[in-house]
């Protein structure tokens, strides 16, 4: 079977909570963020592509809901630093609000199927 939303393909935008959860804590660079990611206890991330990850990172700063700026710091490179803004922290707020309601409708759906599935086999 090709990719289908019924094993999960697409739920790689629970990816943004995850990112506003980390930097709600702490500001982080991007490789940081990536290997939290990828050590999540939340959702397993394991099959994150890091190209798309500072896609993402840079849509989200497009919407306001990250900034970043350069770290000097002590390594030869500079890195960029990520943190949440203001509207970031509403959004993580919206997350909230929302994965409850999803989290109801669900637990309701997947009691449907099972009972869909109990009542198939009496046939």
């Amino acid at each position: 079977m090709s990719k289908c939303a019924c094993q999960g393909s697409f739920l790689d935008r629970f990816i943004q909570p995850y990112i506003l959860v980390l930097l709600n804590k702490e500001k982080l660079h991007g490789f940081s963020i990536y290997k939290k990611l990828l050590e999540s206890k939340a959702i397993d991330y394991s099959g994150i592509d890091p190209t798309g990850l500072y896609r993402t990172l840079k849509k989200m700063e497009e919407n306001g809901l990250l900034k970043s700026e350069w770290d000097m710091g002590e390594s030869a490179q500079p890195k960029k630093v990520y943190h949440i803004t203001k509207d970031g922290k509403e959004c993580l707020k919206n997350w909230k609000i929302t994965l409850d309601l999803y989290k109801k409708d669900i637990e309701k759906l997947q009691k449907f199927i099972a009972e869909s599935l109990v009542n198939e086999n009496d046939n």
